[in-house]
């Protein structure tokens, strides 16, 4: 089973914090994070683009790795296969020490229909009601 799930817990003029959760078959973890809704919306945009252009590696982060900030979330997409499969990395910062130097850094398989589909459902999170997206994949 390999999930990424997004949900948004409030929204406050233009910062919304997030919820986002990841599964595979390995591990489970989850980690709140805050961010602007125009880097939402940019980073839902760069996922479905990628569906279009699947040759090269995407990079997107949620939050800052290095500072005084909160926890940060990152996605490395990998080139997806010839079969339209590609592994998501997702990085994790566990917030249990002041250093910042836990993390949770695993593998989820993702397809590119779906992810297209997160792309969109990151983009639509920021204006509208929808509380909750994710990318389910077997």
């Amino acid at each position: 089973m390999n999930n990424l799930m997004f949900e948004k817990i409030w929204k406050d003029d233009s910062l919304i914090e997030l919820k986002i959760t990841g599964m595979s078959e390995y591990v489970q973890v989850y980690q709140n994070c805050y961010i602007e809704d125009v880097e939402l919306r940019e980073i839902g945009k760069t996922i479905s683009e990628y569906t279009h252009n699947y040759n090269n590696e995407c990079y997107l982060e949620f939050g800052k790795k290095k500072g005084n900030f909160t926890p940060a979330f990152s996605i490395k997409i990998l080139p997806a296969e010839a079969s339209g499969h590609m592994n998501i990395e997702v990085d994790f910062e566990i917030a249990d020490n002041d250093a910042r130097t836990h993390r949770a850094c695993f593998y989820i398989r993702g397809e590119l229909g779906l992810l297209d589909n997160l792309g969109g459902a990151l983009q639509n999170m920021v204006e509208s009601d929808v509380n909750i997206c994710a990318l389910y994949a077997e």
